[in-house]
């Protein structure tokens, strides 16, 4: 299959190169950042068009794509509107690179889901994506803001600290994404429990992934609720979204790779 070609897949990443190349940048070269994203964004979403076609994959390779793909979308809307987001491409697009080009090393021809699926398993699988993509970019938000207050605090002016937004800036990105993340999550759960309902199964199962993502749930939440009443900010807060994003990973993209890659 095309999609599945190790040089189409490198074609995709190499589309990423431009805005990247940009991102580290300092200059006004970075007015071109926005066209750049738009190539970035086609080559993987792409990619996952055509790897889809013949029905939905649920392999590790692939659920990478479709995150990268995702985030890259949420990303470059961001950008579009936001001079802070376009300060954080020096964080996002490396790790979005990185991302990819594990999922070349690691991917091999996943198999497509025996049916397709429902209005409520497709509902369930875009929330989730969404969900992911959401949690990621306020992840990156979180590691600004916490390598912004540590060079500040250290009085030293670092290559990749200069790139990055004012903290305060980097905060209320963070704290809308998380609260979007939030309901969104929400959203995924309650999917969950519809298709669970429809197959008249139980509403939660005991499995690795819905303990993770109730885990990443009830402590997005409990972050939501002391900021409203206590003003929690700074570093200690970034720790709590770099650790809602690690349960987030876990449940998500986590357990295929243990599926796919460890075990499979």
């Amino acid at each position: 299959m095309l999609a599945e070609s190790l040089i189409f897949q490198t074609a995709a990443l190499a589309c990423l190169l431009p805005a990247l190349w940009l991102a580290v940048r300092r200059d006004d070269e970075k007015r071109l950042l926005l066209p750049t994203l738009a190539l970035a964004v086609a080559g993987p979403v792409l990619l996952c068009v055509l790897a889809a076609r013949s029905g939905w994959r649920t392999d590790f390779s692939f659920t990478i794509w479709v995150s990268a793909a995702a985030t890259l979308i949420l990303f470059s809307a961001l950008a579009a509107i936001s001079r802070t987001a376009r300060k954080m491409a020096a964080l996002v697009l490396p790790y979005l690179g990185l991302s990819i080009l594990v999922a070349i090393l690691v991917g091999h021809g996943g198999r497509p889901m025996p049916e397709s699926p429902g209005p409520w398993l497709a509902a369930h699988i875009a929330v989730a994506v969404a969900t992911y993509a959401l949690i990621t970019v306020a992840a990156v938000a979180a590691l600004a803001v916490f390598l912004k207050e540590r060079s500040l605090k250290s009085k030293t002016t670092n290559g990749l600290a200069a790139l990055l937004p004012p903290v305060a800036e980097s905060e209320r990105l963070q704290d809308r994404l998380m609260f979007l993340s939030e309901a969104v999550l929400g959203l995924g759960l309650a999917s969950g429990i519809a298709i669970h309902v429809q197959r008249a199964q139980p509403l939660l199962e005991a499995d690795h992934k819905t303990l993770l993502t109730l885990a990443a749930f009830v402590v997005i939440g409990i972050l939501l609720i002391v900021q409203r009443f206590s003003g929690l900010r700074g570093r200690r807060a970034a720790r709590i979204v770099l650790i809602s994003y690690l349960l987030v990973t876990m449940a998500y993209p986590g357990v295929k790779f243990v599926s796919d890659i460890l075990i499979g």
